[in-house]
C-alpha cells in the first residue's frame, strides 16, 4: 500500500522528493496501532483509499482535450461543481486546484473578457424558454448541471402568481437585496395585497394592512394618503381608476413580479429577456460604428456583423431645379418631406412638390428684398419667409396665399429701419419669434401681426432657432451662443464662445446639439449645449466671404452636410468627423443643403448658379435614379 501511494504521488504531485518521506513516516505510525486483523476497520479504510487511487488513475485517460469531461458542468451559488480534474491530487494544495476550477468555469471573449459559462448556459435556457423550446431547456438544465432560478426563487414567483402573500413576504428577506430595494419590493406586496382586498369587499382586511404593514413603513406619505382615500370608493372600478390598477385579472400580479424582479440580484434572477437585450446592444454598438449607415434595415443577421457602403449615402443627382432666375440662397423641406421651400436673390419664394413626383407648385412673390431664409409651420400649413432689410411674411402653403407680413417699424427720426435677420417659429405654430438686430431685441407676435411678447438680450443677434417645447438658442454677432427657456425666461446649459464670427447653426432635433460654422478658419463645429463643450469638428470646406450653412441628415442625423465656396457638397460622418463624400456639380457657392426628414437617401443643394440639385443614392447597377434636368410641371 505504501509503494502505490508513493507510486500515485510521483504520477500527480508535483513535489516528488518529499511526498514519499511524508507518507512512510506517516504509514509508520498508523502501523503500531494497526488491528492484526485484516478485516479490522483500519484495514477496510486502507483498501477504500486504494480503490479511489485507481478511479482517479483510470480518469486520467478520460478527460477530454480542454481538460473538462463532456458531463462536466458548474452548479450555481456554491453547490458542487462537476468539473473534470478536479479530483486531481497536487502538491500545490486547494488553492490551485480552486484557481484551476475557476479557469474552467469561465469562458474568454476575443477580445479577452472572462465570463462565467454558468451565466451564459442560464441565459440560453432562459431564452429557449422563452422560444418554446420547454424540453430543450430543461434537458440543458439537466445536462449542463445549471438551473435557471434558486427553487425558492421559482416558489416566491408562484407565491406571488398564487396570491399568497403571507409566503410571499417570509420568502423576500432570501432575495439579498439592498435595504432600499427591500423597502420598495415590501412596499409593491403590501400595496398590491390592499387593493385586491379592497376589489374583493374586504375593507376590514384591507384597513388592517394598511394601519400595520402600509402607513408605519411606506416613506412616501402621498402615496399613502392616495391608498388611504382608495377606501372611500364605493364603486370597484373607480377605486382601480384611482388607483391606476388593472386588477387581479388585468394582470396585476404578473406587473408586481416584473417590478420586484427587476429589484433582484441577476444572481438570483436573470433580467427579463436577457439575451435579445444583449444583442440589441451589440446592434447598437455595431451601427454607430458603421460610417455608411443610412436608415432602417428589415432584419439584421446574427451570423455576421453588420456593414453599410458607401452606396447608402446620397451622391448621384437626380434632377436640377431652373426655374429660380437668381442665387438661391435657402431651401428647407417640409417636416412631412413631401414638399420644399426655396428663397432666391431673385426676391422670389417658390413651394415644390419633391415627392411622390416633383413639381413647381407655387410661386410666391412680393418681397421689396431679396428672401434669405424660409421655414415651414409645426403643421406644414405655412410658410415663413424673411428678407434682410424690411419684413418677414407668413404664407399659405396650399394656395400660396399671402396670409400676414410685418414690416420693420421705421424709426422716428426717419432713419431706415432695423433689419429682420432672422425668424422662427414657435413650437406652438401659433406665433412667430423675431430678432431686432440693433435694437437687440426679441419679439414674439401672433398671426395676427400683433406683439404679445418683448425680450431685451444683451448682444446684437445673428441667427435664432427654437426647439421644443420652450428653447430658445441665439447666435450673437459677439460670437457667443446661448440657451433660455421661453416660459421661464432663464438661462439653459452653458453658453458657448467662438473665436471668430459665426456665420450659421443649425439644431439637433433633440435639441442638445448645435452646428456652429465659422469663417476664420473656415469649418463646422458640433457643440454641446448641455456641458459647452466641442464634441466634434467637420473640416474640409471653403468660406470667407458668403454664409454657408451646415445641417444634420441622414437616419437620425447620422451625417453632417454642408455646402462650400468652391462649390461643392461635403458630407461627414457625424460620430467620428470623417469626410465620407465630396459632391461636384454646381458652378457657384453652394449656400445651403437640406436633407429630407422623410428619405433619408435624399437630399437638396442650393447654390449661386441659379439651381437646385437633388441628390439620391445610386441604383445596384451604378446609376442613378434619374438622371439630368428636369423639366418642372407648372
Amino acid at each position: 500500500q505504501i509503494c502505490s501511494w508513493n507510486s500515485f504521488l510521483g504520477k500527480w504531485g508535483s513535489g516528488r522528493s518529499q511526498a514519499p518521506k511524508c507518507a512512510i513516516t506517516k504509514s509508520k505510525k498508523r502501523s503500531r496501532s494497526r488491528p492484526s486483523s485484516p478485516h479490522a476497520p483500519g484495514s477496510r479504510k486502507k483498501r477504500k483509499s486504494k480503490k479511489l487511487i485507481g478511479r482517479a488513475s483510470e480518469m486520467e485517460g478520460k478527460v477530454g482535450r480542454d481538460g473538462v469531461k463532456p458531463n462536466g458542468a458548474a452548479v450555481m451559488n456554491g453547490k458542487m461543481e462537476k468539473l473534470n480534474g478536479s479530483n486531481k491530487s497536487s502538491s500545490t494544495g486547494s488553492t490551485s486546484e480552486s484557481e484551476a476550477k475557476a479557469y474552467k468555469a469561465m469562458l474568454t471573449t476575443k477580445s479577452g473578457y472572462n465570463i462565467k459559462k454558468s451565466d451564459l448556459v442560464r441565459v440560453m435556457i432562459q431564452s429557449m424558454k422563452a422560444l418554446g423550446y420547454r424540453k430543450s431547456s430543461k434537458m440543458l438544465e439537466e445536462e449542463s448541471g445549471v438551473r435557471l432560478e434558486e427553487s425558492f426563487v421559482m416558489k416566491f414567483r408562484q407565491t406571488v402568481q398564487d396570491g399568497d402573500w403571507k409566503s410571499v413576504r417570509a420568502l423576500l428577506p432570501k432575495m439579498n437585496l439592498e435595504p432600499a430595494d427591500m423597502t420598495k419590493a415590501t412596499m409593491l406586496i403590501h400595496r398590491q395585497e390592499f387593493l385586491e382586498l379592497l376589489e374583493k369587499g374586504k375593507m376590514k382586511d384591507a384597513l388592517k394592512i394598511l394601519r400595520d404593514l402600509i402607513a408605519p413603513e411606506n416613506p412616501d406619505r402621498a402615496e399613502v394618503n392616495l391608498l388611504s382615500s382608495l377606501v372611500m370608493y364605493p364603486n370597484v372600478e373607480d377605486m382601480k381608476r384611482a388607483a391606476d390598477w388593472e386588477g387581479v385579472d388585468g394582470g396585476s400580479r404578473l406587473k408586481i413580479l416584473d417590478e420586484v424582479q427587476k429589484l433582484m440580484d441577476p444572481s438570483y434572477v436573470v433580467p427579463g429577456l436577457r439575451m435579445l437585450s444583449i444583442v440589441d446592444q451589440a446592434l447598437t454598438y455595431q451601427i454607430s460604428q458603421c460610417q455608411f449607415h443610412n436608415g432602417k434595415i428589415a432584419h439584421f443577421s446574427l451570423l455576421h456583423d453588420h456593414h453599410c457602403t458607401l452606396g447608402e449615402i446620397p451622391q448621384a443627382c437626380i434632377s436640377v431645379l431652373h426655374e429660380h432666375k437668381d442665387e438661391v440662397w435657402h431651401v428647407a423641406f417640409s417636416h412631412s418631406g413631401t414638399h420644399l421651400a426655396s428663397a432666391s436673390k431673385d426676391k422670389s419664394v417658390i413651394i415644390w412638390t419633391i415627392e411622390p413626383t416633383r413639381k413647381l407648385e407655387h410661386k410666391l412673390v412680393g418681397h421689396k428684398n431679396a428672401p434669405s431664409f424660409v421655414s415651414w409651420s409645426p403643421d406644414d400649413s405655412m410658410i415663413l419667409s424673411t428678407d434682410n432689410l424690411s419684413c418677414f411674411r407668413v404664407w399659405d402653403a396650399h394656395s400660396g396665399e399671402l396670409v400676414l407680413s410685418v414690416p420693420s417699424a421705421e424709426k422716428e427720426d426717419g432713419s431706415e429701419p432695423d433689419s429682420v435677420l432672422t425668424c422662427s417659429w414657435h413650437p406652438n405654430g401659433k406665433h412667430i419669434v423675431s430678432a431686432k438686430l440693433l435694437e437687440k431685441k426679441i419679439i414674439t407676435y401672433d398671426l395676427n401681426g400683433k406683439q404679445v411678447a418683448t425680450r431685451s438680450v444683451d448682444q446684437m443677434i445673428r441667427d435664432l432657432a427654437i426647439t421644443p417645447p420652450n428653447l430658445l438658442v441665439m447666435v450673437g454677432t459677439n460670437h457667443t451662443v446661448k440657451a433660455f427657456d421661453l416660459s421661464t425666461n432663464k438661462r439653459e446649459g452653458c453658453p458657448i464662445t467662438e473665436t471668430s464670427p459665426v456665420t450659421s447653426f443649425c439644431m439637433s432635433q433633440d435639441g442638445r446639439y448645435a452646428l456652429i460654422s465659422v469663417s476664420h478658419p473656415a469649418g463646422i463645429k458640433l457643440w454641446d449645449l448641455t456641458n459647452g463643450e466641442v464634441v466634434r469638428h467637420y473640416d474640409g470646406i471653403k468660406q470667407s466671404r458668403y454664409v454657408v450653412q451646415a445641417s444634420f441628415g441622414g437616419a437620425e442625423e447620422c451625417f453632417v452636410v454642408s455646402g462650400s465656396e468652391d462649390s461643392q457638397v461635403y458630407i461627414w460622418h457625424r460620430s467620428s468627423g470623417e469626410l465620407l463624400a465630396v459632391l461636384p456639380g454646381h458652378s457657384g457657392t453652394v449656400n445651403c443643403v437640406s436633407w429630407s426628414p422623410r428619405n433619408p437617401r435624399l437630399f437638396v443643394s442650393a447654390s449661386d448658379d441659379s439651381t437646385i440639385r437633388i441628390w439620391s443614392v445610386r441604383q445596384k447597377n451604378g446609376n442613378p435614379c434619374q438622371n439630368g434636368d428636369m423639366k418642372v410641371k407648372k
